[in-house]
């Protein structure tokens, strides 16, 4: 299939915008030949830059196209990088081609060295290369010698002499890897060149270099090994750039969108439809300077209209999962672990989540309808389109033993619902699932290797990839469906690809911006010619995870994506809180104050066995209700705004089968006891006594985490009723007071407090700081550190405000703890909360300290 390149208007105005850069009228310079080895000339490129006259373009441009000069960097004696940014699937390789060629014909302008990040990358490059010879020769009269160097022999060192001595327009195309070692052959000192470095005689033609998605080339390494070509000037091309440095042109997401350059998007997510499935996914661990490490988790909310939706939630130790989600799934629960060695988080209950870790049981359903959808799909459009277009499918992998041998799982469902499918359709109905099918893996002797899509030896396995891209869109290539690692990025998309679909056993390492760009490109027909109907182009994307996640983390990329230099808003500004010491020290009330209630306990628990097990038992037979699991396809279409906000409309919706847990072992007891510690025939005797126990065949894992979270309810009542605290010979030292960094608007001024601002963590507790420091009886208070907790069986409890009292006409003075909850925190004070404030009240009163939960910001209940 050959091709048919079109010239498009915005692809005009990116090439112009470069081309005008350097147009200096009669006052640019030609520079001599420099000479290289072996006394033979170099052909470089004789262009001087004019510094003054290259920044009243760039503003000229940058006004033209309607960018901020605020968004670029100032250009650097050293530096003359400029970002052209082009979303995905818009022709990028095609601009910086045509751009080269135009520089060429305006500026005679010869040497051109495309730098990419990885092996994929190149070899996209080169097929364009190829391709694109025909096109080029026809508008411009020329042809380029173009050359890949890969850096791996001697013989290759060839390819770097005739780019230097050749007086054509020239084109060297290599890899970042190829260049940027000291190891490599580029970088070392030849014999045959009177000792000189190969690097160092290109560096003399003076190149102009293209940086084919710079942003994986931001290291210091890849910035110094760059820098060494000596270039004339560099041009930066990404969709996704990380620091635009002079910004010459753009294309955005919203404008390739809504021009119709790229093909629109639906996401149809599968997912657990099942009321007792208990979500709870780390994502990762954000480690900041200063700062107390946090986890991601993705987690199940109800919203103000009693909706639920998965969301991502970031928690600090010790947090409450329910009080940020208002889900009764997580009553109780809070962060007890966040663990970088382990890469996961715990939970007070004591189970451990590592990140990214799915539910094995559900794997392979969740798989077996994503790729049913995913083949219903691809019949569907190559109904529509009939043998005008042909439609391809990828499907992403992160486990190639999951496909590869022949009995893998992946590739046996794939072959089992493809054979099920194609009976209804016409087109397919003759064919074998055998031979639409292929697999891209790298290849170690006999073993498939799990590969990130960079390395040399990922080369093989891109070169039939790149090398064949365009046969694939033709009816004699049997290929359609095709799988490949998840981890491939740039550099490896087709314009027929209509389905994309995610099989990972773990979240997907991919950007879903990387995800999308496989397959955003508009279609093209069997004669090499592009489609512009939008009816037909539309990429469906089947994703492991909800459309609210996926929509959710595409929007974060593009966040992160755009420029920094982001001033955080004032909200955020940090202060440190000072310990006022000498106060403390000297002040005889605290000292009294601080010895009460610095004093420890231990704590005894009486548990009555016949009662908890009659309680427990009833309690299941009154609230346990189990329903079956299901698998839900949820249809979204998306949208982009012209700030790059992406909106999702509701499509469609459809159960999908009933999860099978037939093959499904669980064994009840022993998840019961890990969690409780109870003891076997304890929780037997509880099972025998669950009038409707039918309900564990119909949902195992359903019927297990409902049962525990009653065993855990009932189980926590009876330690807390039955707790005994008394004093033991230690105590907190008041040498661990510390000054404490914390948000600005997090804390206010105070007089009375042994810090010299008070800390707060809501409105109320703000109203009531205000309260202690002005009224006339406190002497003093404190906001009691997070350290000072009292050890609880339902965890760490950390109380509010130690206090001293003294009414103006006693002389008696009260020491006090309150705990301070209001009346929005009230309703959401739950059993977890309230069982840790039962257990602090008999802690207090075994060390005779007098303790009580407020209510009122005015201090009206502080004894009442």
């Amino acid at each position: 299939m050959k091709i048919q390149y079109e010239l498009l208007d915005y692809q005009t105005e990116a090439v112009d915008s470069v081309i005008d850069l350097l147009n200096f009228g009669s006052e640019f310079y030609r520079t001599n030949n420099d000479k290289g080895f072996l006394n033979v000339s170099v052909v470089g490129n004789e262009f001087e830059i004019d510094k003054k006259l290259l920044q009243q373009n760039l503003g000229k441009i940058q006004t033209l196209n309607s960018i901020e000069n605020n968004q670029s960097k100032i250009i650097d004696d050293n530096l003359a990088d400029f970002s052209v940014e082009m979303e995905t699937g818009t022709g990028k390789t095609f601009v910086y081609l045509k751009t080269i060629f135009q520089l060429y014909k305006n500026y005679d302008l010869k040497k051109f060295i495309i730098i990419v990040p990885s092996v994929a990358i190149r070899e996209g490059v080169l097929k364009t290369l190829q391709c694109s010879v025909d096109y080029f020769y026809k508008n411009y009269q020329t042809r380029a010698d173009y050359m890949a160097y890969e850096g791996q022999s001697n013989r290759k060192i060839s390819t770097l002499n005739t780019f230097v001595n050749n007086n054509n327009l020239s084109i060297l195309l290599m890899s970042i890897q190829a260049f940027n070692s000291d190891n490599n052959i580029i970088n070392e000192a030849r014999d045959d060149a009177m000792g000189q470095k190969m690097i160092d005689i290109i560096a003399t033609t003076k190149p102009v270099l293209v940086l084919d998605e710079p942003q994986n080339m931001e290291s210091d390494l890849s910035k110094s090994a760059i820098g060494k070509l000596n270039p004339l000037i560099k041009l930066r091309y990404s969709a996704t750039h990380k620091n635009y440095y002079n910004l010459l042109y753009r294309l955005s997401a919203f404008d390739a969108y809504n021009k119709g350059l790229v093909k629109k998007i639906e996401i149809a997510s599968v997912v657990v439809d099942d009321p007792n499935s208990f979500i709870f996914e780390p994502l990762k661990i954000i480690l900041k300077k200063g700062a107390s490490p946090q986890v991601a988790i993705k987690v199940e909310i109800k919203n103000n209209q009693d909706e639920y939706q998965f969301k991502t939630l970031n928690f600090k130790l010790s947090e409450n999962i329910f009080l940020k989600t208002n889900n009764l799934k997580y009553k109780d629960l809070r962060i007890n672990e966040i663990s970088t060695a382990k890469n996961g988080a715990g939970l007070s209950d004591g189970r451990f989540f590592v990140i990214g870790k799915n539910d094995d049981l559900l794997k392979e359903d969740i798989f077996r309808t994503q790729i049913r959808e995913t083949i219903n799909n691809h019949f569907i459009k190559q109904q529509q389109v009939g043998k005008n277009i042909k439609v391809l499918s990828l499907f992403f992998i992160d486990r190639v033993k999951n496909y590869v041998p022949d009995n893998g799982f992946i590739k046996t469902i794939f072959n089992e619902e493809f054979d099920e499918l194609k009976k209804q359709f016409p087109f397919f109905k003759n064919k074998k699932s055998d031979e639409v099918q292929n697999g891209y893996f790298s290849k170690s002797g006999n073993l498939y290797k799990d590969t990130r899509g960079d390395s040399q030896a990922d080369k093989k396995t891109y070169d039939l990839i790149m090398k064949d891209k365009f046969r694939l869109l033709s009816f004699d290539e049997p290929t359609c469906f095709i799988f490949s690692h998840s981890a491939l990025k740039e550099g490896w998309d087709n314009p027929n690809v209509f389905n994309i679909c995610t099989l990972n056993e773990t979240k997907s390492i991919m950007k879903k911006r990387q995800e999308i760009g496989r397959g955003m490109r508009l279609c093209l027909d069997i004669t090499g010619k592009r489609v512009y109907d939008s009816n037909t182009n539309k990429l469906i994307v089947v994703p492991n995870e909800s459309y609210q996640d996926y929509v959710a983390t595409l929007q974060s990329e593009f966040k992160t994506s755009g420029q920094k230099g982001f001033t955080p808003a004032d909200r955020n500004k940090r202060v440190v809180v000072k310990f006022k010491k000498q106060f403390a020290t000297d002040n005889k009330s605290f000292k009294i104050l601080w010895q009460k209630i610095s004093q420890k306990t231990r704590y005894n628990i009486k548990i009555n066995s016949e009662e908890f097990i009659k309680n427990t038992i009833k309690a299941i037979n009154d609230r346990l209700s189990v329903g079956e699991s299901m698998i839900k396809i949820q249809r979204q279409d998306l949208s982009f705004s012209d700030k790059n906000i992406i909106s999702s409309f509701y499509n469609s919706e459809q159960l999908g089968a009933v999860i099978n847990t037939k093959n499904q072992t669980h064994d009840i007891v022993k998840e019961i006891g890990s969690i409780t510690n109870l003891t076997y025939k304890t929780i037997t005797t509880i099972l025998q006594g669950i009038e409707n126990f039918a309900m564990f065949d119909k949902n195992p894992a359903g019927f297990t985490r409902s049962v525990i979270v009653i065993f855990k309810q009932e189980l926590r009542a009876v330690i807390v009723n039955g707790i005994e605290y008394f004093k033991i010979d230690q105590s907190y030292k008041m040498e661990l007071f510390k000054d404490i960094e914390t948000y600005q608007n997090k804390t206010i001024a105070s007089q009375k407090s042994i810090y010299d601002k008070s800390i707060f963590d809501s409105a109320g507790e703000m109203e009531f700081a205000k309260n202690l420091d002005k009224n006339d009886n406190v002497r003093l208070f404190a906001k009691l550190p997070n350290w000072f907790v009292v050890d609880t069986p339902v965890g760490d409890y950390n109380p509010d405000w130690a206090i001293v009292w003294q009414e103006q006409t006693q002389k008696e003075k009260l020491y006090l703890v309150r705990e301070s909850k209001f009346v929005d925190d009230l309703m959401n004070l739950r059993t977890h909360e309230s069982d840790k404030i039962i257990c602090a009240k008999e802690h207090f009163e075994a060390i005779d300290v007098d303790f009580k939960t407020c209510q009122d910001q005015n201090l009206n209940d502080l004894f009442g």
